[in-house]
């Protein structure tokens, strides 16, 4: 589950699953899993998730296509749980990967589970349910052919290029180096501030009383730009001095939160390698409306009013016809 000091990339359905796996995944530490007969043989350096700069495509389709769990016998795959992992906040990202991995698997299983029983009571029929899954479909879509298209455009020389312009020898955002502590109430948020005020050590108390996923680091959320952090977090933690604990709890999405700044400093600028896909989104933004125009010109177009009368789609404007106007003409 990602912190909840942290700011959420999941759509609340999945982090709601996520919510729900993390007691699991928390109740199941420290026992040993069976391993599935088609397991790799390890997952702390999975082929999919390899920093070589060139992977050969079948290796990475195998080891995508690997079983690690299964759900009334569909299949979650490895390459799901990559795709689960990419989608975690970056800070989140950062933790071991087989933790990730036992995380990822939990909510996996549990989104399956969901998916079944709403389909067991036909919600997929739903003509409302229907256009939402078309229109879920076609933006995967669009946004993957949007991708396809730059990645033509962006060269490596291209975003390098970029990279220099934009981001190498810049200072990066500032960021914190924060500790946290969640618990479910306001009074015992205003306890715990009592306890370190009266000079209790920050980690032990996490230890014993957080229930944030970074108790077990003594609430050590480590060093954190305004961007990753949950914005009722960040307002607070960037308004506050260095080495200072802050004496008011934070109502938080699943609870109070308590929390200690203990440095600040600007981020270094980050390795070409780091923020190539931000580059390559930047550039995507850039050329969407170029290609978007270039599509538009290879399509027919007709819009109807409200009337049923057709409009010109450029202009808005009623479209008169001639006598003998093909379909589509003007």
């Amino acid at each position: 589950m990602p912190s909840l000091f942290h700011r959420l990339g999941l759509p609340a359905a999945l982090s709601l699953c996520m919510a729900v796996a993390c007691g699991a995944a928390m109740a199941q530490s420290g026992k040993k899993q069976p391993v599935s007969p088609v397991a790799p043989p390890t997952t702390k350096a999975p082929a999919i998730d390899t920093t070589t700069p060139v992977l050969n495509p079948r290796a990475a389709r195998k080891a995508a296509e690997t079983v690690v769990a299964e759900v009334e016998g569909r299949p979650i795959t490895l390459g799901e749980v990559a795709d689960a992992i990419r989608a975690l906040p970056p800070a989140d990202q950062k933790r071991p990967y087989d933790d990730l991995f036992q995380m990822v698997i939990n909510r996996l299983v549990r989104v399956q589970a969901l998916l079944i029983q709403a389909q067991r009571q036909g919600i997929e029929g739903d003509p409302e349910v229907r256009r939402r899954m078309k229109a879920a479909s076609d933006a995967v879509l669009v946004s993957e052919y949007l991708r396809r298209e730059n990645e033509k455009l962006a060269t490596e020389q291209v975003l390098l290029d970029r990279y220099q312009k934009d981001v190498a020898g810049k200072p990066g955002p500032e960021e914190l180096h924060l500790w946290g502590i969640q618990v479910p109430t306001e009074a015992q948020a205003r306890a715990i501030i009592a306890e370190l005020q009266g000079g209790a050590d920050f980690a032990t108390v996490a230890r014993k009383a957080s229930q944030d996923v970074t108790a077990i680091n003594g609430g050590d959320l480590g060093w954190v730009t305004r961007a990753e952090l949950a914005p009722e977090v960040a307002g607070v933690a960037f308004g506050t001095l260095p080495g200072t604990l802050v004496t008011t709890p934070i109502a938080g999405p699943a609870g109070w939160l308590v929390i200690k700044v203990e440095a600040r400093r600007p981020r270094a600028a980050p390795p070409f390698t780091a923020v190539r896909s931000q580059l390559l989104n930047a550039m995507t933004q850039e050329t969407t409306p170029d290609l978007a125009n270039k599509a538009l010109a290879q399509v027919t177009v007709r819009e109807y009013g409200l009337s049923g009368q057709e409009l010109d789609f450029q202009t808005g404007e009623p479209v008169e016809y001639r006598p003998g106007r093909a379909p589509g003409e003007k």
